[in-house]
């Protein structure tokens, strides 16, 4: 891109702006030439030099017309490796982001982007442009409506967590990077967004009485099993609703974990995240005693079927909420059976590379960092022990 002529600058007759032009060499026959405007001569010759300077040194960024939507759906179908608002575009065996990813990133652009942005320009992203966008979504709920056996609920959603608005500023601040290293953008509108420090993650989990209480209400049923996966095993959801009879060593009491299930708008199933997540453990008796007891229940089975297949993990989610309701019982996630069974393991006494192993986590900074709070009550009972200790010698 070669400057023509010697730029200049005029004041037009019909709203009195000043204009200043650059002509450039044409490439296709065509005039190619590039303007600024301002209300006074001063700042538009300002503006103009430095148009000119961008030009000479090869910076200059050729305004983008697409909306913010247009190019993070572009930019999504790149990562993703096809076209997934396209019902009969097929995956890639290859793509930069996993599926679950994918679907994650899908749902922020349709869920939380395409609402409130709709056909706002790229161009027109500003640091205080995000700052809103992040408010409004740390204050304000939405409603949306659910289809349950051929009738419509509306349910209310409640704002966003900083956490997970962290998370939709990270994905921002990605796709504006590519934006930029390839020449969309000329800088990252992310950066100089100010934004909440992410909150310490305390889990709900049930006491001792409070559990048995739980375990008594769902005895012998169908629920039992994804409660007893959890609590007594410690695994996610995804790897309880993955698991398969032949992961199943019932002569030596293990447990293999090969596949997850995700729910988004289908349920995904897929390896896990990270080599850790694909373990093998020691499975406590009572657990594969139940799972023996429901085998027999539900008679012959194929060893590559699921163990649960009444149920998608979404769905059952809402179950368990349902349930702990109808049992008058405290709330808590279904990920947070996982939580008391890594509770149990540190109460007792359970190294933490040995628990950090079973849980399937990359390392114990993770599980250190997520118990924070039951290291340090369990930091209490120990000083009031040692405590006991001194005044009965005395």
């Amino acid at each position: 891109m070669e400057i023509k002529n010697d730029p200049y600058v005029y004041q037009r007759a019909s709203d009195k702006r000043w204009i200043g032009v650059i002509e450039l060499e044409s490439t296709n026959g065509k005039r190619n030439r590039k303007t600024v405007s301002s209300k006074n001569e001063k700042d538009c010759w300002r503006k103009l030099n430095k148009l000119v300077y961008e030009i000479e040194h090869g910076e200059y960024v050729e305004p983008n017309k697409d909306s913010l939507i247009a190019f993070l759906k572009e930019y999504h179908r790149i990562c993703a490796g096809y076209d997934m608002w396209n019902k009969n575009a097929k995956r890639p065996e290859k793509a930069k982001w996993e599926v679950t990813t994918a679907s994650l990133f899908k749902m922020y652009i349709d869920v939380h982007f395409e609402p409130y942005f709709k056909d706002t320009k790229l161009v027109d992203i500003k640091p205080i442009t995000l700052d809103k966008f992040y408010n409004y979504k740390l204050s304000t709920s939405r409603e949306i409506e659910l289809v349950k056996k051929n009738v419509i609920e509306k349910k209310v959603i409640p704002p966003l967590s900083i956490n997970t608005v962290i998370k939709l500023h990270k994905f921002l601040k990605a796709a504006f990077n590519y934006a930029v290293i390839n020449g969309i953008l000329k800088k990252n509108p992310t950066v100089g967004v100010k934004i909440g420090s992410k909150e310490d993650f305390k889990p709900s989990v049930y006491n001792a009485d409070q559990f048995a209480k739980l375990l008594k209400h769902v005895a012998n049923t169908d629920d039992e099993i994804p409660i007893v996966l959890g609590a007594g095993c410690g695994f996610r959801r995804g790897e309880i609703f993955g698991l398969r009879w032949k992961d199943i060593d019932f002569e030596n009491n293990l447990i293999t974990v090969e596949k997850t299930a995700v729910r988004f708008n289908t349920t995904i199933e897929k390896t896990p995240k990270n080599k850790t997540s694909s373990r093998t453990i020691s499975a406590p008796s009572y657990v594969t005693e139940t799972l023996r007891k429901y085998r027999n229940r539900i008679g012959r089975i194929d060893p590559n079927e699921k163990i649960i297949t009444r149920w998608k993990p979404g769905s059952y989610s809402e179950r368990f909420s349902r349930l702990l309701k109808k049992f008058d019982m405290p709330h808590i996630r279904l990920h947070d059976l996982r939580h008391y069974n890594a509770v149990i393991m540190m109460s007792k006494g359970i190294p933490d590379k040995v628990a950090a192993e079973r849980l399937g986590h990359a390392n114990v900074t993770t599980l250190r960092n997520i118990y924070q709070h039951v290291l340090k009550d369990m930091d209490v009972s120990a000083a009031e022990e040692i405590d006991d200790v001194f005044r009965n010698a005395k």
